[in-house]
């Protein structure tokens, strides 16, 4: 008789399972393909190539290997359909311990965090912008004593994490990316530049840490994630839900959700300030026929629209003190305000993905030195690792269809500042489509 074993490395084994329980296994590790879903739904040519379902397991002689992060729901099914646990062969590696002295004071909502990710091995850590995140995991990294590598998507993130290291563990962390290579007790590293050195990473840590696991490719899971057999797995996400369809992915993985920082909690202990939310209605005016790109090219090249946003921006600007966030989806949008703005004597700096990356980071230090007033930026690069407490007033110029993106873009101006008061600007458009997403948007702060 096979012996019933479960083993967890790098991935997961299971040997000897029984038919219904690796059939029930392979149901649980199959997903529907998104991209197939989507193709099917737009009539588009499929090929060959895409398939309608993605398998995240795999069966050879009686065992069925999978992500790690499954395993307890391997153990789970084994008892429904067993009743019987398999037998544990542990083959994760821990590395010599390491003495870190944690420097910051948690708040108790923090400190819960924490306690809770440390009762596990593996786990998501889902926290909103403001929460302190980073903190939690840093504060985890000492609890743990084990070296840690930090997988990052930016290069931003990349040395936020070394100075939040600074800050709060008194170390320097190593750097994989940008140019850099150097290994630590604390490393961080970009996700591209760790894939290029799977071969050597592994054997030197003890855990291994995901930062906005929602935002990183798939195939970083499949490819980066499974190379390690470090003991423990920490994903960090502001919304665990990914756009590619994919979220049952990061759990596979990283391991089921360890703690959610709920916002009442960010707002009762003076985390983030809760905004005051206006919606801004326009007398915009679209047939939609179902081409989205089409609408918002007409939306934002809207002069009548454009012109209200712009006598929003500087009625703000004469009576708020903070400095004004501008944000839209389009560059063109981004760099017809600041013409506009600037015609009427209120300069404003511009950042966009055409913006070389040296001029970028001086651009986010004069912000942070108070220098500038009003910045007008995409969506996509006010995203995560851009952290700047002065800015106060938000004006959402273009439609946010995604929660997940929207709250972390108001995140932005959320940070709690000296006499600050955060406000929002929505501009709600008369435009079927655009009238919905304005109304998801406005539940989702009605919610807090």
């Amino acid at each position: 008789m096979n012996e019933f074993t479960l083993t967890v490395g790098a991935q997961a084994s299971l040997h000897g399972a029984s038919p219904t329980l690796a059939e029930a296994l392979r149901q649980q590790l199959t997903i529907d393909n998104p991209e197939y879903l989507e193709a099917k739904k737009y009539s588009r040519w499929m090929g060959k190539k895409l398939k309608p379902h993605l398998y995240f397991y795999i069966e050879r002689n009686g065992t069925l290997t999978f992500p790690r992060g499954y395993a307890n729901h391997a153990i789970l099914l084994a008892r429904k359909f067993m009743r019987q646990d398999p037998k544990i062969i542990d083959q994760r590696q821990s590395c010599d311990l390491v003495e870190f002295n944690f420097l910051g004071e948690l708040r108790p909502y923090q400190e819960e965090a924490v306690n809770a990710i440390t009762r596990h091995d593996f786990g998501v850590l889902e926290a909103g912008t403001g929460s302190g995140k980073t903190i939690i995991a840093l504060a985890v990294i000492a609890k743990r004593r084990q070296p840690t590598l930090v997988l990052v998507h930016t290069k931003e993130l990349l040395y936020q994490w070394v100075e939040r290291a600074r800050t709060f563990l008194g170390v320097e962390a190593g750097m994989i990316g940008d140019g850099n290579f150097s290994l630590a007790p604390v490393t961080i590293a970009i996700v591209n530049s760790a894939r290029n050195r799977l071969s050597e990473l592994p054997a030197h840590f003890g855990q291994l840490c995901v930062d906005e696991c929602h935002r990183v490719p798939a195939s970083l899971f499949t490819e980066v994630v499974a190379a390690f057999d470090c003991r423990y797995l920490l994903g960090l996400s502001a919304t665990a839900f990914r756009r590619d369809g994919l979220t049952k992915l990061i759990y596979m993985s990283l391991g089921d959700r360890a703690f959610k920082v709920e916002s009442h909690d960010l707002h009762e202990s003076g985390a983030i300030l809760k905004p005051e939310y206006l919606q801004r209605a326009t007398e915009f005016r679209y047939v939609y026929r179902g081409n989205y790109q089409a609408l918002m090219k007409s939306l934002c090249s809207n002069a009548a629209r454009n012109q209200l946003i712009v006598e929003d921006i500087l009625k703000e600007r004469a009576a708020s003190p903070g400095t004004i966030l501008v944000v839209s989806d389009r560059v063109k949008h981004c760099e017809a305000l600041a013409v506009m703005l600037e015609k009427q004597g209120c300069p404003s700096a511009v950042l966009t993905g055409k913006l070389p990356a040296e001029q970028r980071t001086a651009l986010v230090d004069s912000i942070r030195q108070g220098e500038v007033k009003v910045l007008i930026s995409t969506v996509q690069l006010i995203g995560e690792g851009f952290d700047c407490p002065d800015l106060a007033t938000l004006f959402l110029t273009t439609p946010i269809k995604f929660t997940g993106r929207l709250l972390q873009v108001v995140g932005r101006v959320l940070r709690p500042a000296h006499g600050k008061q955060a406000r929002v600007y929505d501009y709600v458009d008369p435009v079927g489509v655009l009238s919905s997403s304005a109304q998801s948007r406005w539940l989702t702060f009605q919610q807090g």
